[in-house]
């Protein structure tokens, strides 16, 4: 039998993508699209199958064995008028979605799964129906309903992604002390949360059944993603308990990875704060040298 094909969805600045197929090419044949790139791929789609071509080979719906879908991003639309980027961008994403869920072979997250449960409300609604322990939390549009979070310590963090593109370019909204709302807010809903103290947090990734618990140690009290440069990482082992939970949610959720994030306080109590469906890796990998991109394509590929 020769090597599997996989399909990567992803984008031309993936540095992930592009490490896994540079590593790995000898045990996959990787067929990579950039999303970004759109108009450099040949698309056909009938009542037959699909098919994806560029310069140099083709994938067919019948010889791709499995997806990793990573992080498709939209192409350069500054070309058409600007009436028509919306309607292009949601053409583009109903193509590539819709190869990618009605894939039936294994696919490393299908898309209708990661909008599901990346979903902040969605992932809040299970762990208080099961009895997570969480911060107190808010997700609303109303200024007064905000007003106890001003009472006490509180953050205040993105609902999705965080990110913007505008004149200015590209904006990063991270988790920040909150300080009160004096705009109004009702078609901007916000996310608030009781600040809880700290000792370290832990990303956990896991994938299938195979955990990588790692202490995060920063000098940022609130966020450890706005603080890269001063991190200290190191190999934990973490409550069976935890790493139960967090499989139940897999199970739950019909993951088979997962980022998770938590925060373990003076006390020595974990507090769940979200899971990533779709979580960077690489970096702790690379720091720690670890081996969760062989877990994954050893996925990809079984």
């Amino acid at each position: 039998m020769g090597r599997r094909r996989i399909l990567i969805i992803t984008s031309s600045i993936d540095e992930t993508a592009s490490y896994i197929v540079n590593k790995y090419s000898s045990f996959a044949d990787f067929f990579r699209v950039d999303v970004d790139k759109f108009d450099q791929y040949r698309f056909y789609i009938d009542n037959d199958g699909w098919n994806i071509s560029d310069n140099n080979s083709k994938a067919t719906s019948s010889d791709i064995y499995s997806i990793y879908y990573r992080k498709p991003m939209l192409p350069d639309l500054s070309s058409y008028d600007p009436q028509y980027h919306s309607m292009i961008q949601r053409d583009i994403i109903s193509v590539i979605n819709g190869i990618v869920d009605s894939f039936s072979g294994k696919v490393l997250t299908k898309p209708s799964i990661l909008r599901k449960t990346e979903n902040k409300v969605y992932q809040l609604m299970y762990v208080s129906k099961n009895a997570w322990n969480i911060p107190q939390s808010y997700i609303g549009n109303n200024s007064h309903d905000c007003s106890k979070y001003e009472k006490s310590e509180s953050i205040i963090k993105p609902l999705t992604t965080g990110k913007t593109h505008g004149s200015n370019g590209w904006e990063l909204y991270q988790t920040n002390m909150f300080k009160g709302i004096h705009e109004d807010i009702r078609l901007t809903p916000v996310y608030l949360q009781n600040y809880i103290s700290k000792q370290f947090e832990v990303r956990i990734t896991i994938i299938e059944r195979q955990a990588y618990p790692i202490r995060i140690d920063t000098k940022n009290p609130v966020d450890w993603r706005s603080d890269y440069q001063n991190h200290k990482y190191t190999k934990i082992t973490c409550p069976n308990s935890i790493i139960e939970k967090c499989y139940q949610m897999m199970d739950a959720f019909n993951l088979m990875f997962g980022a998770f994030d938590f925060i373990v306080t003076p006390r020595n109590e974990w507090v769940f704060l979200e899971v990533n469906p779709n979580g960077q890796w690489l970096w702790l990998e690379r720091s720690l040298n670890l081996n969760i991109s062989q877990k994954i394509v050893e996925y990809l590929i079984s």
